[in-house]
């Protein structure tokens, strides 16, 4: 129990408690239903800080029958009432047989006995006070306490047994009184590297900078050109043109400065070359440090989510990660337009962290340990998105969308739910509020893509004239996989999945879609 300086003694007392030693903190365990005597475990401490100087009263659990048969000491000729075993302890053995012990005094306050109680421990008196009826001298009390009398001299072995006893229910319900410790904040980050430059890490690059002055933001880029941009004329045209990054961000193509002394890693690389690009800066990634990814989608062939593409690619199996997902777009993030996102990772306290390190007056971010239905909310709603680009593509009419994509949802939430997802994580930020976004909103990539695709387009001419990734194209080969995995029935997702493979035509699958068997909504 001991904290730093503080130290602690026991002792013993039945009418009264001794006067205060210098600054206290008292805690009185007590029973009148059990037999043990009444003590009082005294925690001193030199250091105030450390302690409280007030009382706190706690009722121990009842002890075995066998504890009510034992003998008290002597009588003392110092008691003024009943009879008392040595140091002034009260016979119990004397109070059963003539009733004096009153279970009804458990009852009372929590601060003190009630005055009629038999069972009284005052507590302690100042000098000048006037002693109770029953109570033992306030001098005597004073002398044993100077003379810093032992414990084994005032008790015998079975009142040291009930001591022993109520020390241990008190550490066991310790955490009810025990003076809990300020929450630190959290550790200052001075440095923050971020793998990949493109849209939504530069947006993020940006948006750190600008919240703290002193901290040193490291791009880690894959072309020279694009570093020298950003380190001179404090840009990247290429993304995000026009807008002005801040003095405290820099890039470079050098893995081990932008990672040394980082405290924080976040992963905007898209998933598919994700694996390589970790497996070749391993070698400078401490095992300790946190990576946040904002990538959303699922590897194709092995169908791992980005919780396990990082530590496997790292080969650090308990490398922290923790998944950013919910309604982003990085131009608006760049823009410091208000926007909300999720933390989420197992480690709840790291997930607040990751909440500590980018919330702003501009972006709100929540925490979750669902990951799975965070990180694979994120990754569906990509290839949803597709589906809704089609319908807009071929001009089907906001009733088809609303149709498709409410379908599309109740698909995510079947797929998630049987993979260990929460309901509520589906009706969140990462969920409903991502795949408002991105199907209904033209910045969509994903969305552009199905709109080309509804309109007519090869699906090989739209993505080599993308500048961006959209991770949705890849990720639909693995939903095929997944719902065959997890028998779960996907019409709409599959079918996305079946039209960039070139297996179906969007204008065969619609029709697919309206012939699906009408169903009772439960």
């Amino acid at each position: 129990m001991e904290t730093g300086a503080a130290r602690a003694a026991v002792v013993l007392s039945a009418n009264a408690l001794p006067a205060a030693l210098h600054r206290q903190s008292r805690v009185t365990i007590s029973s009148p239903a059990t037999s043990f005597p009444k003590c009082s475990l005294q925690l001193l401490s030199s250091s105030s800080s450390e302690l409280h100087s007030e009382s706190y009263r706690l009722n121990a659990s009842p002890i075995s029958k066998s504890r009510s048969s034992r003998k008290a000491g002597p009588v003392s000729a110092s008691a003024s009432s009943g009879h008392h075993g040595p140091a002034g302890t009260r016979d119990h053995k004397h109070d059963e047989q003539h009733g004096s012990s009153s279970p009804s005094t458990s009852s009372s306050s929590s601060s003190s006995f009630s005055a009629s109680s038999q069972h009284r421990v005052p507590h302690p008196v100042s000098a000048g006070a006037t002693k109770g009826p029953g109570s033992a001298s306030i001098a005597e009390d004073k002398e044993k306490a100077s003379a810093n009398i032992s414990v084994g001299a005032l008790m015998n072995e079975a009142e040291r047994n009930d001591v022993n006893f109520a020390w241990e229910a008190l550490m066991r319900w310790g955490k009810f009184w025990r003076v809990k410790e300020t929450e630190h904040a959290p550790e200052e980050t001075t440095k923050v590297v971020i793998f990949g430059g493109g849209a939504f890490g530069t947006a993020l690059a940006h948006m750190l900078a600008r919240n703290n002055a002193d901290l040193d933001v490291v791009i880690l880029h894959r072309f020279e050109e694009d570093c020298k941009n950003i380190n001179e004329l404090h840009c990247n045209s290429a993304c995000h043109p026009g807008i002005i990054l801040p003095d405290n961000v820099r890039a470079t193509t050098d893995p081990k400065e932008a990672i040394t002394g980082a405290q924080y890693a976040i992963h905007a690389i898209p998933v598919q070359p994700s694996a390589a690009f970790l497996k070749s800066i391993a070698a400078y990634v401490p095992p300790t440090l946190p990576i946040l990814c904002v990538s959303k989608g699922l590897e194709l062939g092995t169908m791992e989510m980005m919780t396990q593409v990082i530590p496997r690619g790292l080969g650090n199996p308990r490398q922290p990660v923790v998944i950013l997902s919910g309604p982003t777009f990085a131009v608006e993030i760049i823009r410091e337009l208000p926007t909300a996102l999720v933390a989420a990772s197992k480690d709840l306290a790291l997930a607040k962290r990751a909440q500590h390190l980018l919330a702003s007056k501009t972006l709100r971010v929540n925490t979750s340990t669902d990951v799975v239905g965070v990180e694979m909310a994120g990754a569906l709603k990509n290839v949803l998105a597709i589906a809704a680009g089609m319908v807009e593509g071929m001009q089907l009419g906001n009733n088809c969308m609303a149709a498709l994509v409410a379908q599309g949802c109740s698909e995510i939430r079947w797929l998630t739910e049987k993979m260990g997802a929460k309901p509520t994580t589906l009706a969140g930020l990462s969920g409903t509020g991502d795949i408002m976004l991105t199907c209904f909103v033209s910045l969509s990539r994903n969305r552009t893509v199905g709109v080309r695709l509804g309109s007519g387009e090869k699906l090989e001419d739209i993505l080599a004239s993308m500048s961006q990734v959209a991770e949705g194209v890849a990720t639909s080969g693995a939903v095929i996989a997944l719902a065959r995995k997890y028998r779960v029935q996907m019409p709409v997702l599959t079918a996305v999945a079946r039209i960039l493979e070139g297996k179906l035509e969007p204008k065969e699958a619609v029709m697919e879609l309206m012939s699906l068997p009408q169903v009772e909504e439960k």
